[in-house]
């Protein structure tokens, strides 16, 4: 088995990954990220999730190669990470998927993590691409989306108690709580043409965030005809569960599995909610996820040639 460090080329870009190859390798899994500033482990400040270096080595043990890579504009990829688009993204993704079939490298399935799981099926739609994994999946609209979490985190700022819950409520008070500020920051992204928007004394990039609240993520999820595996978590405060369900019944080739102690973090928790995330950073990913990836593969994988290298 090897591990290199490569370069794609991406067009205005040069995206910097990790390309793992088991000896005879049966397949190729290209990794597709979150939201936010994410490197090819799918970490970034603050939040260190270590997905996709631990399904890179539970996926090589099974024989399917992977490639991973920094986000245009983090880590050693080229580019503005402030500036780009959903546009990008998948464009970045395209050319992983031409670059691993250049290397001879198939079949591909992508495997995504929340936003990468409208990312990822959107470019299979214009590529050869043999399946999908979706991990925490989302169907409702970018702007019902976040709505949705606010609600979870402004329940979370009701039940805290004693100084911490004093200090988030005085917060509240001063800027309006977790709804009415996803409130304002939607109607500002919606109705502004420029690459950045003020929100409660915070600059945030809008370029992105715009194309998120506008995309049509029903129809992409409605036009998949792939084999898919759905994995949702039933403690997942930022992509509701439910929608994963609606998601693999519109697929006739899905499967779908719900962890019910599972969060968005892919960590094993008994709350719901987002104050439970720092506990869980403290955690690796829960073995249970790799397993069930790595179980789907190898059935859709049972009867395909060994790939030559």
């Amino acid at each position: 088995m090897t591990h290199s460090t490569v370069s794609i080329d991406a067009g205005d870009v040069t995206l910097a990954g990790t390309l793992v190859v088991p000896d005879a390798p049966k397949a190729a899994v290209i990794f597709v990220h979150g939201s936010g500033p994410m490197d090819r482990d799918e970490n970034s400040k603050g939040a260190k999730l270590n997905i996709f270096n631990a399904l890179a080595d539970a996926l090589a043990d099974i024989g399917v190669a992977s490639l991973r890579y920094d986000k245009r504009g983090v880590g050693a990829s080229g580019g503005d990470f402030k500036r780009m688009r959903q546009a990008d993204l998948m464009a970045d993704l395209s050319a992983c998927i031409a670059w691993m079939q250049a290397q001879g490298l198939e079949p591909i399935y992508l495997c995504g993590h929340s936003e990468g799981t409208a990312l990822a099926p959107a470019v299979a739609g214009q590529a050869n691409v043999a399946g999908l994994v979706l991990l925490c999946p989302y169907l409702r609209s970018g702007p019902d989306l976040l709505r949705w979490q606010a609600q979870n985190a402004q329940a979370d700022v009701a039940g805290l108690t004693g100084i911490a819950g004093f200090l988030a409520k005085l917060v509240t008070r001063i800027f309006g709580g977790p709804v009415q500020v996803q409130e304002k920051l939607i109607s500002r992204v919606l109705n502004s043409r420029s690459d950045f928007v003020w929100l409660a004394g915070r600059r945030i990039a809008a370029r992105w965030l715009r194309d998120f609240l506008t995309a049509d993520v029903a129809a992409i999820h409605r036009a998949n005809e792939r084999p898919t595996f759905v994995l949702a978590a039933g403690r997942d405060c930022q992509c509701p569960p439910s929608d994963a369900q609606m998601i693999a019944e519109m697929n006739p080739q899905a499967q779908m599995l719900q962890i019910s102690d599972l969060s968005h973090l892919l960590r094993a928790t008994t709350e719901t909610g987002f104050l439970d995330y720092k506990r869980q950073l403290s955690q690796p990913m829960d073995p249970r996820v790799a397993t069930a990836v790595c179980g789907w593969l190898a059935a859709q994988l049972q009867d395909k040639p060994h790939l030559r290298t």
